[in-house]
């Protein structure tokens, strides 16, 4: 939750925890691929100042923003939750927008349980 106190923003909060986050480099040589969720379009826009202006890859359908500056190449994606009763105008405006996805609440749920474990070369008998 955002300190009120110090004029700390949604966006101020969710840029101090990606960017804590892309420091924690779990195993070495692997990529960080940190999920921002959000309900306000506008709490998203203003989350894409901190991605800087490369334009995201798309990989698997869903765009994928590098963190600039970053020795441990982290990505980052932003979703707007659909289930929220987002607006259309604003659910038009992520679709078109290059660093934005749409997110609805079944794919989160695979999102948050899938556990994808990814095994070095397997030999072949």
């Amino acid at each position: 939750v955002p300190d009120s106190s110090i004029d700390h923003s949604h966006s101020n909060s969710i840029r101090q925890i990606v960017m804590d986050a892309s420091r924690e480099n779990i195993t070495p040589n692997a990529t960080n691929n940190i999920c921002v969720v959000h309900s306000s379009l506008d709490v998203l826009k203003e989350c894409k100042s901190f991605v800087g202006d490369d334009v995201p890859v798309l990989s698997q359908g869903i765009r994928k923003s590098k963190l600039p500056n970053d020795d441990v190449s982290s990505t980052v994606t932003f979703f707007l939750s659909d289930w929220c009763n987002v607006h259309p105008s604003q659910y038009n405006y992520a679709e078109m927008d290059p660093w934005l996805n749409v997110l609805s609440e079944e794919e989160f749920l695979e999102l948050i349980s899938a556990k994808i474990v990814e095994a070095p070369y397997a030999e072949v008998l």
